[in-house]
Formats: C-alpha cells, sequence, structure tokens
C-alpha cells in the first residue's frame, strides 16, 4: 500500500524549521525587505542551525541532509519568510554543489564556508523564462589547460558580495552540463549596478542581480573535472528546492486568510461559512499538497536515476509549484478584500514573493496536466 505520510525524520526536520521560521524569521520579513539584506542576527542563528549550508562533516558541516530533507526544510522555513529562507539556501547551493562534485582542490574552500557566516557564495543558475539545464545559453568552452565562460545569468544571490560563483552551463562542443568555480575579482565578470533601481517585486534578502560572464578560467576551474557526471540531476534539485519555497508561502499566506476569514464578520456570521470565500481556500490546500506530493516525486526519480533525462518532469513539477504559489497567494489577498493590498497584512508580502518565483522559473509551456497531442 502507498504511504503519503514523511516519515519520523522528515516530520521532525519540518518542525523545526517551521519553529525557526516562525520565531526567527517571520519577525524580520519587513526589515529584512526594508534594508535589502538579512538582519544580521538572524542570518548568524539561522547559520548556525546547519539547515542552509549543507557541508560534509569531515570539512565541519553538519553533513548533506537527504535531498527531501532539503525539500522540506526550504518549505517550512519559507512558511516564515521566503525572502530570507532562499537567501540561506541559495548562499548554501554553491556549497552543496562543491561537496557533491568538486575536486579536492576544490573542496578545500568547505571548511571556510561551513564555520564563518561572513563569507557569501553565489550559484549563477537562472537564465529566465523557465529556462532547464537542457536549454542553457552559457557556454563553458574547454581548450587544454583553459576553459572559457560565456552567458548572462539572472537573479544570481549576493552577486555583489560572492567570494565565489559556481556558474553552470553547457559545454560547447557537447552539448553536455558543465560548470565552473569562478573567485570573485575574476576578470570578465561584471554585475549589474541596479542599486538604485524601482519597482522591485520581492526577495531583496538574498541582494540578487544579474551577472555577466565572458572570462577566461585556468582548466581546475572547471567543477569535478572533465567528468559531469550527475551535475544535471543535482541542478534540477536545485530547482526544486526553490519552488519548494513556494510551497511554503502558499501554505502560510492560506493559513492566514483562513484564519482571517474566521474573525472578519459580515452580514452577522464569519465570511468563513460563506461557500463562495470557504471553498477557494479549500482548493489551494488540496493543489498545495498536490504540488508538494510533486516536487517530492520528481526529487526521487532524481535519485534513482540521476542520469536519466528528467527535464520535463521537473519542468512540470517546478510550472505546478509555482503557479499553486501564486494562485494561492493571489486568493489569500482576495479573502482579505481591500485589507489584502495594505501592509498591515503579510498577505500582500507573500504575493509578491510567489509572483518573483514565478517570474524566475516558470515555463508556461511546460505546464502541467496538458493533452498529450
Amino acid at each position: 500500500m502507498l504511504d503519503l505520510h514523511p516519515d519520523e525524520e522528515l516530520t521532525e526536520i519540518g518542525a523545526l524549521a517551521r519553529s525557526i521560521g516562525s520565531e526567527l524569521l517571520a519577525p524580520s520579513a519587513r526589515d529584512a525587505e526594508r534594508d535589502r539584506a538579512v538582519p544580521p542576527d538572524v542570518w548568524h542563528k539561522l547559520f548556525e542551525t546547519g539547515l542552509t549550508v549543507p557541508v560534509p562533516e569531515e570539512h565541519g558541516g553538519g553533513g548533506v541532509p537527504e535531498p527531501l530533507t532539503l525539500l522540506t526544510a526550504v518549505e517550512n522555513l519559507a512558511h516564515g519568510d521566503p525572502g530570507i529562507a532562499l537567501a540561506a539556501f541559495w548562499n548554501g547551493a554553491a556549497a552543496l554543489l562543491i561537496a557533491e562534485h568538486g575536486t579536492l582542490e576544490q573542496q578545500q574552500v568547505l571548511s571556510r564556508l561551513a564555520t564563518d557566516p561572513g563569507v557569501r557564495s553565489a550559484v549563477a543558475l537562472y537564465e529566465g523564462y523557465g529556462r532547464g539545464p537542457a536549454e542553457y545559453a552559457t557556454t563553458i568552452t574547454v581548450d587544454g589547460d583553459r576553459v572559457r565562460l560565456v552567458g548572462t545569468k539572472r537573479a544570481v544571490a549576493f552577486a555583489a558580495s560572492a567570494e565565489l560563483y559556481v556558474v553552470a552551463g553547457v559545454d560547447a562542443a557537447s552539448g553536455a552540463q558543465r560548470a565552473v568555480v569562478v573567485p570573485a575579482g575574476t576578470g570578465g565578470v561584471t554585475v549589474a549596478d541596479d542599486a538604485g533601481r524601482a519597482g522591485r517585486i520581492a526577495l531583496d534578502a538574498a541582494q540578487a542581480a544579474d551577472v555577466v560572464f565572458d572570462a577566461e578560467l585556468p582548466a581546475s576551474a572547471l567543477l569535478g573535472g572533465s567528468d559531469a557526471g550527475t551535475l544535471t540531476a543535482t541542478v534540477q534539485r536545485l530547482r526544486l528546492l526553490t519552488a519548494s519555497a513556494a510551497i511554503g508561502t502558499a501554505v502560510r499566506a492560506t493559513e492566514y486568510a483562513a484564519q482571517y476569514a474566521t474573525t472578519r464578520i459580515a452580514f452577522g456570521q464569519p465570511i468563513a461559512a460563506f461557500q463562495g470565500v470557504a471553498f477557494p481556500l479549500a482548493e489551494s490546500l488540496i493543489r498545495i499538497e498536490a504540488a508538494r506530493l510533486e516536487l517530492a516525486e520528481a526529487t526521487l526519480v532524481l535519485l534513482e536515476d540521476p542520469t536519466g533525462d528528467h527535464e520535463a518532469l521537473v519542468a512540470q513539477a517546478v510550472a505546478y509549484a509555482l503557479s499553486v504559489g501564486t494562485q494561492s497567494t493571489r486568493q489569500a489577498v482576495q479573502t482579505l478584500g481591500g485589507h489584502g493590498f495594505i501592509k498591515d497584512h503579510p498577505v500582500e508580502l507573500w504575493y509578491r514573493c510567489a509572483a518573483a518565483l514565478s517570474a524566475l522559473d516558470l515555463d508556461t509551456s511546460r505546464a502541467p496536466f496538458t493533452a498529450a497531442l
């Protein structure tokens, strides 16, 4: 019989992350957005939990959690605040890639990433419009003992302050997945100057910016050397982690809206008594559970067959999770009516966060439940 309930470890990690999110992240969400930075005390406490910097114990870290455990941790920390949660996980993603695929030389940096909360690292992953790893326009050309990196990456967390980047791209000759480790200060790396840009949607705590790469590096910068191995599967798992943050945001917004609906009186009774209010919230919860299971399924498939072609499966899971995030947070705003658009209530922040995530990695051409031709 198929058991869809999480095991004891996942339940405990989820409860721990949920408590950290509610007690530490949620009270700091507005400050983080205003200052475009995670408050230092929050960052240090989050760092000390070991949840957001997955580094093996032999390098001074707390170990690399199982992928499903990371998925659960991201969702429940994002339940507190997606902006702070993603700032932390995007920072730790570079350590994850180096730990799983780096050479012994490249892994020397892990001890510093695991023990110094002041060090920032960045993964240059996204190229916009839901473009998956097989569709990257960023090219990595190996020529003898040199590597040429050319491309533009979008929404790179801590782009201006990172001490190193891990940049994902494709081999210019074979089209295979590749990644390179790029130290800060490398020539040919240009960070977009958007400090004064208006109209920012959300997720400002990650200090993300676009980065243009046109750099030449030694061949030792190639992550893992010449054998990419299961790199594609790990990159896909990072996409699933970001999508999981949208689920955590959707859960928080739906819970908040449901609580509001039980206290808001109209026509002599709570508005939760009206089907037009209650049913859409219930539908949000159903979609959230479906999206959560789809992300878990995609993660398990990647673990069972890390060298297979699962591009379509991951793209559909990400697309559905992000669409659920925007639908559920929008429904929460509508439940609050006019109050949903003002900062007296946090649902407008969650709606903007969900929208920002959708703009980052939603490919509508690969939406789930599309009829087969």
